[in-house]
């Protein structure tokens, strides 16, 4: 049914749940697994050199968090996996565009990344994700 997934990682445990059950879905369908992680960009003002150290620094944690997520997903037996960093102003707006490029058919995503306060004052990222996807959503609450 669904041969390229891609699941939305941030670090949260609610990003975990979704890795592993991703990585289970792609495994029992045959299915590619791509990881995608939205890194934030600086602001423009601060100038050089700050802005390019800066940029390095979001990107290197970025494939840290990406490189973490990949292992768990082969400690849990999964498929190998493919990995996407995108650089956006709202992590919403990046996986929204990722899911309308036509190189998947499935996302899955936690119900709750690390940005709390975000939620509380402009709606979660899954909610907004799930309400504009141009590709299913599958939300992966806490197990419990």
């Amino acid at each position: 049914m669904f041969r390229r997934i891609v699941v939305a990682v941030d670090g949260s445990h609610h990003a975990r749940q979704a890795v592993l059950t991703a990585a289970e879905c792609a495994r029992e369908m045959g299915a590619t697994l791509t990881l995608l992680t939205v890194y934030h960009e600086p602001p423009g003002f601060e100038g050089e050199p700050q802005y390019s150290a800066d940029l390095a620094s979001a990107m290197q944690r970025a494939r840290t968090l990406l490189a973490d997520e990949e292992a768990v997903v082969q400690a849990a037996g999964g498929p190998a996996v493919q990995k996407d960093l995108l650089g956006a102003g709202h992590p919403a707006a990046a996986i929204l565009a990722a899911t309308a490029s036509g190189q998947y058919d499935l996302l899955v995503m936690g119900t709750r990344g690390l940005g709390r306060l975000e939620s509380a004052l402009l709606g979660s990222v899954s909610a907004q994700v799930a309400a504009g996807s141009a590709i299913p959503v599958l939300i992966v609450h806490e197990a419990g």
